[in-house]
């Protein structure tokens, strides 16, 4: 047979009404994950954007050149003009970051660099990239992965 709750019992499950919503400390919770992450994406968006304007410049500096005669000091000169234009004229050593390598094949212009951003207190964040083109000696031009082999 089915039976009918008796009034006590009925008067001592919870309110569902004051069960809905988010309480106090989850909305805090949240906000502060939320906020830490936010913080995090404004401090690295910068050296992302300029790592965006030096494989720009990588680019434009191996355009119209013959890659078979080119000298390095032509692809530096053409990345600092255009570095330069950008805001980002001081974002790369070409001496020790910036490596050239020819082959039978191919021309190789790569930039190995790492950047570290301060957060709060001795917390960083340290970011590398490594921005490589490989390019024939036809003038078709591919940018690889930027991982380390």
């Amino acid at each position: 047979m089915n039976k009918m709750p008796s009034q006590s019992a009925i008067k001592s499950l919870p309110n569902i009404s004051r069960q809905a919503g988010w309480t106090f400390w989850s909305l805090a919770f949240t906000l502060g994950v939320l906020s830490f992450f936010a913080y995090v994406g404004m401090q690295l968006v910068p050296i992302y954007s300029t790592n965006s304007s030096i494989e720009k410049a990588m680019s434009q500096s191996l355009e119209g050149e013959n890659l078979k005669t080119v000298r390095r000091a032509d692809i530096t000169l053409k990345m600092s003009r255009q570095l330069l234009l950008d805001g980002s004229q001081q974002a790369i050593d070409f001496k020790k970051d910036l490596t050239m390598q020819r082959t039978r094949s191919l021309f190789i212009l790569e930039a190995e660099y790492e950047r570290t951003v301060p957060l709060f207190g001795n917390i960083s964040v340290l970011v590398d990239f490594h921005p490589r083109f490989e390019c024939t000696f036809d003038g078709s031009c591919e940018k690889k992965s930027g991982s380390k082999e």
